[in-house]
């Protein structure tokens, strides 16, 4: 389906330099962006794989996220500590 949407012009800035930095033509960006606000109950109606390619896009769109834990969050005593282990 081709659909013509008039965005404010700030919007389509930024879409366009998401579109530039992830190195994806605007269509895909819009695309995607447009099927993951899509209503909640066809998202149990996926197939397995529209489910995991949604997911694949979901999770490339956190890839700027780092987590740093310390050393210390990943030794046994500090894991157990709370159940008395």
């Amino acid at each position: 389906m081709t659909v013509t949407i008039n965005l404010p012009p700030q919007v389509e800035q930024a879409y366009l330099a998401e579109a530039k930095a992830r190195g994806l033509p605007l269509a895909e960006v819009m695309r995607e962006a447009l099927v993951a606000a899509q209503p909640a109950a066809a998202a149990s109606e996926l197939s397995s794989d529209e489910w995991l390619r949604r997911f694949k896009a979901w999770t490339a769109s956190h890839a700027d996220v780092t987590v740093v834990l310390p050393d210390e969050a990943m030794e046994r005593e500090s894991i157990s500590a709370d159940r008395g282990l």
